[in-house]
């Protein structure tokens, strides 16, 4: 992988609002955002009983926050973008769920007490956060000893070219992208912050439909154009990987690799 310059981290942060808010409805809608079967096994990782606080960390759309609200005794939804916290509420009252707080909060500094949570959640998301050490390390100030931390991100290959590609693509469509980090450096990040992984779930593959996926962040048409002709250059290794599907010489779809883990304090 080349070497590239730091993010500054309030430059990311400035662009994944703008970006954020730009597509938050677009966010609610998403298939991968709204459907799959990581949140149900999120939920089930979880092992609620019921009595449960739950804070969701970067909710988007709020649909992990509504999966988690039917079962928790409380969730508070945090985001970063204001957009998004107004169109995650929409959507998690109109699905008649009442018991959630919608907080705008940066992940890096979170404006919660200590031990204030008896779980924390974060789905698709932490691929943004300038400096994942210091999001893990609020995760456990704010836990509660016993508490869990379940995270679902897409996450990079354990393969220098694969997970260089990945990089790329992903950055490309989305300059708010900061990095998938692989599973072995999210375990390392948790250890280090003092908690404990207690299980991972394998790597899966998602489909990204080519289309869908680079309008939801409004690429332009020119960006669109040259991120699928890199795509069809990249190795046969990276193609056969990451399925890149190509019809009349244009990607129709690609994949993305997305893991779980599950940490307590």
């Amino acid at each position: 992988m080349e070497t590239q310059s730091p993010p500054n981290a309030d430059d990311i942060k400035q662009l994944a609002q703008s970006q954020f808010a730009g597509s938050a409805q677009r966010f609610v809608e998403s298939k991968l955002h709204r459907e799959g079967d990581d949140l149900h096994r999120m939920v089930e990782l979880a092992q609620l009983s019921g009595t449960e606080r739950v804070l969701d960390i970067a909710t988007g759309g709020g649909h992990t926050a509504l999966a988690f609200s039917r079962q928790a005794r409380e969730v508070v939804a945090s985001d970063l973008t204001p957009r998004m916290l107004e169109v995650a509420e929409e959507f998690v009252r109109k699905n008649g769920q009442q018991n959630v707080l919608f907080v705008r909060a940066d992940a890096e500094a979170l404006p919660f007490v200590d031990r204030d949570f008896e779980v924390v959640t974060a789905r698709l998301a932490p691929h943004h956060f300038p400096a994942p050490i210091r999001f893990v390390r609020e995760v456990a100030r704010v836990l509660k000893p016993g508490g869990r931390f379940i995270l679902d991100d897409n996450m990079a290959p354990e393969d220098d070219e694969l997970d260089a590609c990945m990089d790329r693509f992903e950055r490309w469509r989305d300059p708010s992208h900061v990095r998938a980090l692989r599973l072995s450096e999210w375990r390392s990040l948790c250890e280090e912050s003092g908690l404990r992984v207690i299980h991972t779930d394998p790597l899966t593959k998602k489909v990204y439909p080519y289309v869908e996926w680079t309008e939801r962040m409004r690429l332009p048409h020119k960006e669109s154009e040259g991120l699928a002709q890199w795509l069809q250059s990249v190795s046969a290794k990276c193609k056969d990987y990451f399925d890149i599907q190509v019809s009349d010489g244009k990607v129709v779809s690609l994949c993305a690799t997305f893991g779980i883990l599950v940490a307590v304090k």
